[in-house]
């Protein structure tokens, strides 16, 4: 019962929002509407419509200030990790997208644009004047277990399949690294702790 006044409670948000953008009553254009929010929870719903109307938002019709006032609270409900992976994904795309299209520009009868891009080593891209690499040790990482060519193939395809897979080896990595910087700090501790019970 408390399912079905929930699902209630949704279908007249969207109706609300629909009202409000004066969006033409559709079953597609609803479902497209419901799509968009279907994250937020009904709890937040009063605090989307005070974001809505207090959130100056000019040139942009009623689904695309509906889709980022959702992707909002989209990132507020992300754990930090999940935040880590989807932001450091992210810049992987628009990197990898970039270099990959440079490649393709190169017309060389000795290499194609697949071998030229699996011959650039990552570590060593930087912006023009600074010393920092673009990619750290994480990077590196979920780009050895993606592989070059993997990359290279999907970059161009579809950016949400290729996010979501990428999204996913950050996820991994962060953890794994997270896991090993405990385990080193936690180590002395152990340690201390043997040599206690050792000298009992």
């Amino acid at each position: 019962m408390q399912r079905h006044t929930e699902d209630q409670i949704r279908s007249q948000f969207v109706t609300s929002l629909m009202e409000y953008f004066k969006i033409e009553e559709d079953i597609n254009l609803r479902a497209h509407v419901a799509d968009l929010v279907r994250a937020i929870h009904p709890s937040q719903y009063r605090e989307f419509f005070r974001r809505l109307s207090e959130r100056p938002m000019p040139y942009k019709n009623g689904f695309e200030k509906i889709s980022l006032i959702a992707e909002e609270f989209e990132i507020q409900a992300l754990t930090p990790i999940d935040q880590e992976a989807q932001e450091r994904a992210q810049k992987l795309y628009t990197l990898m997208y970039d270099v990959r299209r440079e490649v393709s520009l190169i017309r060389d009868p000795n290499k194609s644009a697949l071998e030229r891009f699996e011959q650039i080593r990552f570590t060593s891209i930087k912006h023009v004047g600074e010393e920092i690499p673009l990619l750290d040790e994480t990077d590196i990482n979920v780009v050895k277990t993606l592989t070059k060519r993997w990359i290279y193939d999907y970059v161009s395809l579809d950016r949400t399949l290729f996010e979501a897979r990428v999204i996913h080896e950050y996820r991994n990595e962060i953890l794994r690294r997270e896991r090993d910087k405990n385990e080193s700090l936690s180590a002395p501790l152990k340690a201390k702790l043997l040599r206690g019970v050792k000298r009992t």
